[in-house]
């Protein structure tokens, strides 16, 4: 007998642990039944019995008890008896045989992190394919961690699930991974994720490749250069980059319609601030005509016993709108687009001195007489022409173009029509809609 534990006692041991019906010899160094092929020893076996590989087998029969001779029908074979220190070394390697395959067997624990299914609109949870692998933009190896490349695989990936965060000011936008929680910002030699800071470099807008309505190039608010697919790699795990704008298909991206409408958006901001980016071209005018009565102050009652003058404090609007998107249509509106709306002016012909410039040319207020016990309130008529025609954009760089029907509000038309506002009372509260 040996006072020792060898290899072969370990991992008998991590069998025990999972449940494995095997044993072993401690000090032996062989699993029972293994070695060199013979007769094996019965209990009791002493000098009487003999083995001769040469000879050949001669045995003296043991002397058998009782119990020898009507041994249990379920008995095993028992192991050698176990010094101390082996005891104690097998007890500890079966400790941390059961310890490693509890944490093999534990979930996977990852940061915190967006959940992908968390999706309240289409731009909360999109992808990139390229249109020239065909394959889906991913964080290099599902890495967490800042500084892994941006790459595209095949789908499935690791983490292809993709918001935008998206500035109100100018409809850019930072690229922002559901399951890591990065941004894409710029690096070398390719495109990596790293915590979100704002900064230029991790700012993007769409520009829509003319014929596709989902199809994109993705620019860099620092440079204005595109999102590129490098050397249009044909592979899993092939890197993006940064480079200049040439359209091609390595650059080209698909994934949700609704990105157009942040396209337009940041075109017509840009248009405001370089009036050589974009361009207008009408194609037809219709004849000036109201447009439908709409509420230009609070409602107000006149609590006395005799009529009062009230003066209405109107509320700024200016008429005009557009049917490409809300946004630019809410700037036009405020006036923040004065810019998109001189060019669109400029196609009026003989009109332009009739372009009605809002209400701040009746100084925001408008005097009203109101009977006693009645309400009174403002609404405002404007008469307006649309304008059907085409807005181009980029036009300096890749032009592209986008349909339009602007309504430009006019002062008055050689027919007679004018916009003005009307003084509304009625005894009755009327709703201003």
């Amino acid at each position: 007998m040996h006072d020792r534990c060898d290899d072969l006692s370990t991992r008998a041991a991590c069998r025990q642990c999972q449940g494995a019906s095997a044993t072993a010899r401690c000090g032996h160094g062989r699993l029972l039944g293994s070695g060199p092929r013979g007769p094996p020893s019965a209990p009791g076996d002493d000098a009487r019995s003999a083995w001769s590989p040469a000879g050949g087998a001669r045995q003296v029969p043991p002397v058998r008890t009782r119990q020898e001779r009507n041994p249990p029908v379920m008995a095993l074979p028992s192991l050698p008896r176990r010094s101390a220190p082996c005891l104690r070394a097998l007890a500890a390697a079966l400790v941390i045989c059961c310890i490693a395959l509890g944490v093999l067997a534990s979930p996977s624990q990852t940061p915190g992190a967006h959940a992908e299914e968390n999706c309240g609109s289409p731009l909360q949870c999109l992808d990139f394919t390229s249109l020239s692998n065909g394959r889906v933009l991913d964080v290099q190896n599902g890495s967490l961690g800042d500084g892994a490349f941006i790459v595209t695989n095949t789908a499935p990936g690791h983490h292809q699930s993709w918001r935008l965060n998206v500035d109100p000011a100018d409809s850019s936008f930072s690229i922002v991974n559901n399951a890591t929680g990065k941004c894409v910002d710029i690096g070398w030699p390719a495109l990596r994720q790293q915590t979100c800071r704002g900064q230029q470099s991790q700012q993007w807008y769409f520009q829509p490749v003319s014929g596709a309505t989902d199809v994109f190039m993705i620019r860099n608010e620092s440079d204005h250069s595109c999102l590129d697919l490098i050397a249009g790699a044909q592979y899993d795990d092939a890197w993006t980059g940064l480079s200049s704008c040439h359209g091609r298909a390595n650059q080209q991206w698909s994934t949700v319609p609704e990105a157009r409408n942040l396209a337009v958006e940041h075109a017509a901001r840009r248009c405001q601030k370089d009036a050589s980016t974009c361009s207008w071209a009408a194609k037809s005018e219709t004849p000036a005509a109201p447009l439908p009565t709409v509420c230009a102050s609070s409602v107000w009652f006149n609590n006395t016993s005799g009529p009062i003058t009230q003066t209405f404090g109107v509320q700024k609007t200016t008429g005009w709108s557009n049917s490409l998107s809300l946004k630019m249509s809410g700037g036009l509106t405020s006036g923040d687009l004065t810019e998109l709306a001189f060019k669109v002016t400029l196609g009026l012909e003989g009109q332009i001195t009739q372009v009605w410039s809002g209400s701040e040319s009746v100084n925001n207020q408008v005097t009203v007489p109101v009977p006693a016990g009645q309400y009174g309130w403002v609404t405002l008529s404007v008469l307006a022409t649309k304008v059907t025609g085409t807005w181009t954009f980029d036009a300096r760089g890749l032009p592209w173009t986008a349909e339009d029907t602007v309504t430009v509000p006019l002062k008055g038309s050689a027919a007679g029509g004018a916009t003005h506002y009307i003084a509304n009372t009625h005894p009755d509260f009327t709703p201003c809609a």
